[in-house]
């Protein structure tokens, strides 16, 4: 009997610990994004888009990827949430073996063509728009572009605030979190309506998003060598490029959602 809850206990254990390493930004962070698409949609096409959704808001929909992680049935889609330019790499190569599985990068290609001629792969219209939020949020996650050498930063052990984590994990959730704020009270700390600024981010180009989070990757994002532990001062450096990238998903998953609905 101990025997076999031992088993069980270190199924879990591993189970969990899996999940919790293919997660991106975490719910709160996809939430962020989806709520401010959701303010920066056109009128005509959020009527459109909720009615797709059946009343489902873009927030809500826009965890659905990493929920349905516990079906198996969805395991194929594990490689969707990522993909690789390694740092001596100046652009995305189609042919990279991890991309030959699929990834982000011709996982949202596809999912944009699918939405214009609603000939679906995977399912239907709404699972197309809740893995479209989805993936729109991934991208912009700088550790989401890997270097192709540590797993996107889940081999780099790192404290935060003197506890255990990884730098994907602090880029995932816990920079976030420690701000301190419910999704829309973040969301209305970030969100702009400056149409000059939103216009400035407005592009739909899947693969320049890419090398935006590999430029971050790369700009300091890592910590030196002998740091052990990240807190205060990582924060400081970093809290508006990760504010900077929550927006800019929103504003271009609402560019999307706008142009492929908006007649």
């Amino acid at each position: 009997m101990k025997n076999l809850f031992f088993r069980i206990s270190t199924l879990v254990f591993i189970s969990f610990t899996v999940s919790n390493q293919a997660l991106a930004w975490g719910a709160k962070g996809h939430r962020i994004i989806g709520e401010i698409a959701q303010r920066h949609l056109d009128p005509k096409v959020l009527k459109k888009v909720d009615k797709i959704l059946q009343g489902e808001s873009l927030a809500i929909c826009s965890t659905w990827m990493d929920h349905i992680k516990s079906n198996d049935s969805f395991n194929h889609m594990y490689p969707w949430h990522y993909c690789t330019i390694p740092n001596h790499k100046e652009k995305y190569e189609d042919g990279n073996e991890a991309a030959k599985k699929g990834d982000i990068i011709l996982t949202i290609e596809r999912l944009l063509k699918e939405l214009s001629s609603k000939n679906f792969t995977d399912g239907d219209e709404r699972m197309a728009i809740r893995m479209i939020a989805h993936l729109v949020g991934d991208i912009h996650q700088p550790l989401h572009v890997g270097n192709g050498e540590d797993r996107g930063g889940n081999d780099l052990k790192i404290k935060w605030f003197g506890k255990k984590s990884n730098l994907h994990r602090i880029w995932d959730s816990e920079l976030i979190n420690y701000q301190d704020l419910s999704y829309t009270e973040y969301t209305n700390w970030i969100n702009k309506d400056n149409t000059e600024v939103v216009r400035s981010y407005q592009n739909i180009n899947i693969r320049e998003w890419a090398l935006e989070s590999k430029k971050i990757r790369m700009n300091g994002l890592y910590p030196d060598a002998d740091k052990s532990s990240l807190g205060y001062d990582y924060n400081f450096k970093h809290v508006e490029t990760l504010n900077s990238r929550l927006f800019q998903a929103g504003v271009r998953l609402a560019q999307i959602l706008n142009t492929i609905y908006k007649n």
